[in-house]
């Protein structure tokens, strides 16, 4: 099965406002020439149906904020004015038809004006000094799309002896116009505080005094990169501000974090960010806009990354744009080198991977082990089908083999998985397998919500013996347990992968082609058995992590960031 990419999603998704306009249209002209009252209500049904179930989870589930406001607005119109028009005919327009038409229209009208005046009304920051910002909507603004839905509905069942759903329609309608009138007060009350907070930022910035900004612009569900880094930017010991460019990116961020965040939304918006505390600048991503905060020449701009691995990614020459670069070890500094990314040598900080510093070494020699935890750990599909080095299409068979093996497995794919058809069944049918051997044997593998959600992948790391991986910043944070490892080769057989991937040296590598794992059983006797690749493994981790003390191992990455920074050592 191929992959559905964004733009064929988003063709996919509109084909729906079109297809429930065209039913909605059909409709009337159906009721319309047969002249007809009485299966009037069914044709309209259809589209009305459909409205229902698309947006199911927004009428059963309101959200805080627009919810569906505006969502299939031409076909409720059309059903709006079929509606009428059937009303019309069967009784010439009684007062009551007339207001419930008039009020249910009036209220349909309102929903996009509602939905425009709300993104104007965009949030600006969280947890600065003086009042509470107004981020959000005071109460669900998606109650006006379910109430017209229920008027709408009232109007379409309508017919010469149903008055009682007329008045129902009628007084939906008027609550609905009712909570518009309401929303309206509250956005322009919002756009005011976020106005005022403009004017005062220069001295709320100079209030707060930051540093350094963590500047930040990335997908949806991705604040795992801003977070991993937070821990040590605090114990830098002096304040930061973070950073965003996107709404979503601001949602994350605020409800992650107590740190000042910052929405800054234009280019000319991060002007107001250059004040005389500020001396530098983070970065955890190689995102295009990042190039809007790069060319503030005062400030010192410095690539940490969200994690390190054999990947080109981990080598983009768009680095170069950065004064510093922080890498873990000297393995990263030979990875532009191989690439041939010519890189300027004063560019780079061994700095360590200071999150390994939560990673437990080995509990014992792994042989000696019963019932050894194993972590599946697969990466997902990468955005170009180069960087694809999934295996999660060979999952299940590799989870067959640990649990003929009698291990423990704790599954934890990437948290990009679910947005592939092919990984997500895969995901899916493993989940099945390890519940499935829980129920019969007992062992208590850990899985879905969670080893993904309630527990980190250093947690993971910590209740495992063994890692099974890919082409991923995972293997490379492992690397500090000392524990055995193995990578899978989706492409290549073990000699290419080993040589196109250095850190692969460290590990036992499966050939996997397809669901087929090629060597599984002699990589599995290895890697929870013998283990001949111990004394290896732990040289290849100076490399990759750097020589640095495993005691007080963060330290390294504080001490250089604070001498980049221009700060005192501590």
């Amino acid at each position: 099965m191929k992959a559905i990419s964004v733009r064929q999603a988003t063709k996919m998704m509109s084909l729906w406002p079109a297809l429930v306009n065209t039913l909605a249209v059909l409709a009337t002209v159906a009721v319309v020439s047969t002249g007809g009252t009485r299966w009037a209500p069914a044709a309209f049904l259809v589209p009305l149906v459909i409205i229902l179930w698309r947006q199911r989870r927004t009428v059963l589930r309101v959200p805080r904020g627009v919810g569906g406001l505006g969502r299939y607005i031409t076909a409720r119109f059309i059903l709006i004015a079929a509606a009428g028009a059937q009303i019309f005919a069967a009784s010439q327009f009684q007062a009551l038809e007339i207001a419930a038409f008039a009020c249910a229209m009036t209220a349909l009208a309102v929903e996009p004006m509602v939905r425009s005046a709300n993104g104007v009304a965009a949030p600006y920051a969280s947890n600065f000094p003086g009042p509470p910002a107004r981020n959000r909507a005071a109460f669900p603004y998606g109650w006006i799309f379910t109430l017209n839905l229920v008027g709408l509905l009232a109007l379409v069942l309508t017919d010469l002896a149903a008055t009682p759903l007329l008045a129902v329609a009628g007084a939906v309608s008027i609550v609905s116009i009712v909570l518009a009138l309401l929303a309206f007060v509250d956005i322009a009350q919002r756009i005011r505080a976020r106005r005022r907070f403009q004017a005062n930022l220069p001295q709320l910035l100079e209030e707060v005094g930051p540093v350094f900004y963590l500047y930040w612009h990335a997908p949806p569900r991705s604040a795992f990169q801003v977070t991993m880094w937070l821990p040590y930017l605090e114990r830098l010991g002096v304040p930061f501000v973070l950073v965003v460019r996107t709404i979503p990116n601001f949602r994350q961020l605020a409800s992650a974090t107590d740190h000042p965040v910052l929405l800054r939304r234009s280019i000319p918006d991060l002007d107001a960010l250059i004040v005389p505390s500020a001396r530098g600048v983070f970065y955890v991503n190689n995102a295009m806009r990042n190039n809007h905060m790069v060319r503030y020449s005062g400030l010192t701009h410095i690539q940490l990354l969200h994690g390190e691995s054999d990947k080109a990614s981990s080598a983009n020459p768009v680095t170069r744009m950065y004064d510093r670069d922080f890498v873990a070890g000297q393995a990263a500094i030979d990875r532009f080198e191989k690439f041939g990314v010519s890189m300027h040598p004063d560019i780079f900080r061994i700095v360590g991977r200071p999150q390994v510093e939560e990673v437990y070494g080995e509990r014992g020699l792994i042989g000696q082990l019963e019932n050894p935890s194993v972590l599946y750990a697969p990466t997902w599909l990468g955005y170009q089908a180069e960087t694809n080095y999934s295996s999660l299409a060979a999952g299940p068979t590799i989870i067959q083999g640990l649990l003929d093996r009698s291990c423990r497995v704790v599954f934890r794919p990437h948290p990009y998985s679910s947005r592939d058809p092919e990984l997500r069944e895969a995901c899916r049918k493993i989940r099945g397998m390890l519940e499935a051997d829980a129920a019969t044997t007992g062992r208590e593998h850990l899985f879905g919500a969670l080893a993904e959600k309630e527990m980190s992948v250093f947690d993971c790391f910590n209740v495992s013996d063994a890692l099974i991986s890919d082409v991923s910043a995972v293997v490379g944070d492992f690397l500090h347990s000392g524990k055995p490892l193995a990578m899978v080769s989706p492409r290549t057989g073990a000699e290419e992968f080993v040589e196109e991937f250095p850190m692969a040296n460290a590990a036992y590598v499966l050939v996997a082609e397809g669901n087929t794992v090629h060597n599984l059983d002699q990589v599995l006797d290895e890697l929870i058995g013998r283990d001949s690749k111990r004394e290896e493994r732990l040289s290849w981790a100076t490399y990759y992590l750097g020589d640095i003390p495993r005691e007080n191992y963060a330290d390294r990455f504080v001490q250089v960031a604070r001498e980049e920074l221009g700060l005192e050592p501590v």
